[in-house]
């Protein structure tokens, strides 16, 4: 079924250039813009919506393997040709839906939901897309490209989730962070999972030049959030919520932004 699906890389600024998921790149050769995920979808109404929703609906809350991951059991919509036996997933995702009724009274709302998306293995959603970024370099490796390592710049979070995702799949993680600018239980989580910190006398921009310099060498894979993979996972947010309510689309969703990654993704 899923090698009906297919999707790569394509210029945000449709300047028609596309590129392989399993190719390292992470800007577009031709004009320099970013990439993102594209999937075909005219191969996606394949089937019907209810055929989507009933299959959706079929895997939640199963061990079957990777369905019962709250990204993966999207997987035709995520990395649809991914084979399974390459996805590194700890089964995240499903995170709790719950009915803010106390909050809604003081805020005037009589029907407030929180998503609680932190509440994942390392503490944050960026476990969300960092299953998905992960599962693909797993798999490059797996098909013989020479990476050696996963690398990021990070002021905590984003070190937290690929450090822990790449240990469980025997992948080395380098992370750059600018010193004394994270906190001791963001630092504790990548040191734990073995990867290789390097703090530097800069703030995150200076940590993010260097790693972009040292991922130049495409043995290492650069993840941070110019590469897109990672919005793939997060973007699974919406769609779990809807379908813990029962499929009916709420009114308004306030998300938190920092980067605005989850934004680009929930607005996928």
């Amino acid at each position: 079924m899923n090698g009906n699906y297919r999707a790569d890389f394509r210029c945000i600024a449709d300047c028609g250039e596309k590129y392989p998921l399993d190719e390292v790149v992470y800007k577009c050769r031709k004009c320099g813009s970013l990439l993102e995920v594209r999937h075909d979808i005219e191969r996606l109404k394949d089937k019907t919506v209810s055929e989507w929703k009933e299959l959706f609906d079929s895997r939640t809350g199963t061990n079957r393997w990777p369905f019962g991951s709250g990204i993966w059991s999207k997987k035709e919509w995520v990395i649809p040709h991914i084979d399974n036996d390459h996805i590194i997933s700890m089964l995240e995702g499903n995170t709790n839906l719950l009915w803010a009724k106390g909050l809604g009274k003081i805020l005037g709302m009589k029907d407030l939901w929180v998503k609680l998306c932190g509440n994942s293995h390392t503490g944050s959603f960026k476990d969300l897309g960092m299953t998905v970024l992960v599962s693909q370099v797993n798999a490059m490796i797996k098909k013989g490209k020479n990476i050696k390592a996963v690398a990021c710049a990070s002021t905590g979070d984003t070190s937290a989730a690929l450090a822990a995702y790449a240990a469980y799949g025997g992948i080395p993680t380098i992370v750059f962070l600018p010193s004394n600018k994270i906190s001791i239980a963001q630092l504790v989580q990548p040191m734990a999972n073995n990867a290789i910190v390097i703090s530097l006398d800069t703030n995150f921009d200076g940590c993010m030049r260097i790693v972009q310099e040292i991922t130049k060498d495409n043995t290492i894979y650069l993840a941070n959030s110019m590469n897109s993979l990672r919005i793939e996972g997060q973007k699974t947010i919406s769609i779990e919520m809807v379908q813990q309510f029962d499929w009916e689309v709420p009114d308004v969703i306030i998300i938190p932004g920092g980067n605005l990654g989850n934004v680009s993704a929930l607005g996928k």
